[in-house]
């Protein structure tokens, strides 16, 4: 099922110094809106396990899986499951101790409390919105992408839509299923951001002349497999047409300095030391196959990854 720019409405968030407040059972530390760390929109949920402390006070919307017939299992109980035995919530099959898709898919949750034990354990105590059911959610790799912060939603609306983006020629997701291989340089334009229930994470509807649709992944500031107009303009005035088109589709030239390559690419995974044309050079190793060798601040050679190592 396909819905179109949900309407989330924000959550307030409470800004104040860290409290941390820690239970003599169990090494619990627990965070409410009295003490949560600051959430300023750009981290979705499911980023990294230690963005937690900034939810209290922040609305989730829980889209569920696309296998999710059989429930879900280790996720959401009636009492903390970080203080042990913990009882389902809403249990559909009591063999496997699962929670019922229906209880949980398409609701919206405000985020009451988080806990984290000293082994990093965390634990999150939502209430459902519409019943008021308090639930606790015990983060997993089957679930947490799916869980999608009301605040980030809005936030990467709020950045993204209306402007213009061009394509940087990879497989992308199609709104309403499949894929496409885009090609480079194709200007796309976010219309607005969806959510498909059974499925993972909020995206954003990129639109091309011709009407297709295509999904967005924002990650902040970025948005996967895109870039911006604005940053191509940017770069264009920073280092002109030429190297600024090429750092914005991550082309990486000979000539480039290393600032130039920083910005397409990043840092790189590995750096070594080589010797190039019978003199001194570095070289960058990049995940996207890129193996460079630098010499004298330069980019002089581009080549296969297994070239030199």
């Amino acid at each position: 099922m396909f819905v179109p720019a949900i309407a989330l409405l924000l959550a307030s968030v409470a800004h104040a110094q860290l409290n941390i407040v820690v239970s003599e059972d169990g090494g619990i530390v627990e965070y409410s809106q009295v003490n949560a760390i600051p959430y300023d929109s750009l981290a979705p949920f499911h980023q990294s396990y230690t963005n937690y402390p900034k939810f209290p006070g922040q609305t989730l919307f829980f889209q569920g899986m696309k296998n999710d017939v059989n429930g879900y299992v280790n996720a959401f109980y009636t009492t903390n499951p970080l203080n042990g035995n913990a009882a389902i919530y809403h249990v559909m099959d009591e063999r496997v101790c699962n929670t019922a898709p229906d209880a949980v898919v398409g609701k919206y949750f405000d985020v009451l409390k988080v806990f984290c034990q000293q082994n990093s354990r965390y634990c999150l105590l939502l209430r459902e919105q519409k019943t008021g059911d308090e639930i606790y959610y015990l983060p997993n790799i089957a679930t947490t992408n799916n869980f999608i912060c009301v605040g980030n939603y809005e936030k990467m609306k709020q950045l993204h839509v209306g402007k213009i983006f061009y394509a940087l020629g990879k497989r992308i997701g199609m709104v309403g299923g499949g894929s496409l291989q885009t090609k480079e340089k194709t200007e796309y334009k976010a219309i607005d951001m969806g959510v498909e229930l059974h499925d993972n994470g909020a995206y954003l509807i990129l639109e091309d002349c011709d009407g297709q649709q295509l999904k967005g992944i924002p990650y902040g500031h970025i948005v996967a497999g895109f870039v911006v107009k604005e940053r191509l303009d940017s770069l264009s005035t920073r280092y002109g047409k030429y190297y600024g088109e090429k750092i914005a589709f991550q082309q990486i030239v000979d000539g480039m300095s290393k600032e130039m390559l920083v910005e397409a690419l990043g840092d790189p995974i590995k750096k070594g030391q080589t010797t190039y044309n019978g003199k001194s050079a570095e070289i960058w190793q990049y995940p996207e196959g890129y193996t460079i060798v630098v010499q004298n601040e330069k980019v002089i050679s581009v080549r296969n990854s297994s070239y030199f190592w």
